[in-house]
């Protein structure tokens, strides 16, 4: 009979919806939006969700619309915020605070390359998607390590979310847009010795299937 070998359960929570253009790429550095009116009641249903999940620890990006969601999780589960600096979102250099037109535009043969190699190419000054997936990486070993066989949320956003999916399941990281995941939704992965199990993606309260 197989064994079933102790796993870490990760619960990857995108945070709820800021007021922010969807065309433009997001300047944390300097603006770092908060939640608005539907996301702070994004982030209440999926407290709500999490309620009784049993999870013994909060784990949170730095950025406020990631800690708005991590503190209303907090309130119903009375569990305190770990903030965790390798959980931001992707670093966008130069790029940060423009539209993507506007990028097209000052930046066209960088733009095109992004384009031809999304997850390689990375702007002067950010990251490419393999650089953030091995922060990613170094944050979720550096969790497991410290709550080796518990359950843990993790609060932080979609380019993350994205890549700690794909490496967990072994998927290239090339295909992470490919990976749906909504504001508010939750992810889980367990994270084994030798394994992984992936459980459930992008689910959100009062889902219907």
């Amino acid at each position: 009979m197989r064994e079933t070998e102790e796993s870490t359960q990760l619960l990857f929570v995108r945070h709820g919806t800021p007021d922010f253009p969807g065309k433009r790429i997001y300047c944390d550095g300097k603006e770092d939006p908060v939640l608005n009116k539907k996301g702070l009641k994004e982030a209440q249903t999926t407290a709500e969700l999490l309620k009784e999940c049993g999870a013994t620890a909060i784990y949170s990006s730095p950025l406020k619309r990631s800690q708005m969601t991590a503190k209303a999780i907090m309130e119903t589960t009375n569990l305190p915020i770990i903030t965790h600096d390798k959980l931001k979102e992707r670093n966008f250099g130069i790029w940060e605070g423009l539209y993507f037109d506007e990028i097209e535009n000052k930046y066209p043969e960088d733009y095109q390359r992004w384009k031809q190699s999304p997850a390689d190419f990375n702007p002067e000054g950010g990251e490419s998607i393999h650089d953030m997936k091995r922060r990613i990486q170094q944050a979720i070993n550096e969790i497991i390590a410290d709550h080796h066989g518990e359950k843990v949320i993790v609060a932080c956003h979609v380019g993350p979310i994205r890549v700690a999916l794909t490496q967990a399941m072994k998927i290239p990281v090339e295909r992470y847009r490919q990976l749906r995941i909504d504001c508010a939704s939750v992810s889980r992965v367990d994270y084994g010795a030798t394994q992984n199990n992936f459980i459930y993606m992008n689910i959100t309260a009062g889902m219907r299937l």
